[in-house]
């Protein structure tokens, strides 16, 4: 969702009942073409909030709005309580694999090492402020383990946005289940793709995004897709410097 928020100032919290909605919103964005419970998934997510923050403006007046600008966590699939949705969702996102890595996918999907790794928030929102969730998921994954072996997850399942640009869909004639080459807003998001074990992606029909490029004509727009990368925790630690430098650097 695009928003004016220059002149907000930001805080994060743990993800609470109050936010329900806001985080609802996010993820709807982030799951476009799978098939789940999204208010349950929210819900859960809510209920795990150790490992997970919300960000939000600071100084809200009671009363007033008060948008979730921001969510970020990381969710065992083993704390899902309601197994029927968590199979809803496991079976609709291998239907979107190729051949190929369907066996892989499953094992890791039917696996309680693992987790998934959700980021979701607005567009325009500060790099800055995805730097700091990616320290604060560290950080409290981290400490987390300690105490709950939930937590102790080998992979970690992370959908991503992500699309196309016109010349590469022209270019790559390809069978129906063949993963489409695709590219990152996020430098963070291009760094997990690289050290990701597994990759796969689908077409979002109803989302093009304008081209970045200011000299590109107006109907040169680039075609809206979702990535699932599995990127292994231990990966994923070790990278969240690097993802934190590049991000402070840009912003």
């Amino acid at each position: 969702p695009a928003m004016e928020l220059t002149q907000i100032e930001f805080e994060a919290y743990p993800p609470a009942d109050e936010d329900w909605d806001g985080v609802r919103a996010l993820l709807d964005g982030l799951v476009k073409g799978l098939t789940l419970d999204v208010g349950n998934f929210s819900q859960t997510l809510i209920d795990n909030y150790k490992v997970g923050t919300v960000i939000k403006g600071a100084d809200i007046e009671e009363g007033e709005d008060d948008p979730v600008f921001a969510v970020a966590s990381i969710l065992p699939l083993s704390l899902f309580s309601d197994s029927a949705k968590l199979k809803q969702l496991t079976t609709s996102l291998l239907s979107k694999c190729d051949a190929d890595t369907t066996g892989d996918i499953d094992k890791i999907l039917s696996s309680p090492d693992t987790a998934f790794l959700l980021n979701a928030k607005f567009n325009n929102l500060p790099l800055q402020i995805t730097a700091q969730l990616y320290k604060a998921l560290k950080m409290e994954l981290i400490t987390e383990r300690r105490e709950n072996a939930s937590y102790k997850v080998r992979n970690l399942v992370m959908l991503a946005k992500s699309f196309q640009e016109p010349e590469q869909g022209r270019k790559v004639k390809r069978s129906k289940h063949a993963t489409p080459s695709v590219q990152y807003e996020g430098a963070d998001l291009s760094i997990l793709s690289e050290i990701a074990t597994h990759s796969f992606s689908w077409k979002v029909t109803d989302e093009t995004l304008a081209p970045m490029d200011t000299t590109k004509r107006a109907e040169e727009v680039s075609q809206g897709y979702r990535t699932v990368l599995v990127v292994p925790t231990d990966r994923f630690l070790k990278s969240v410097d690097k993802i934190v430098e590049i991000l402070s650097s840009d912003s």
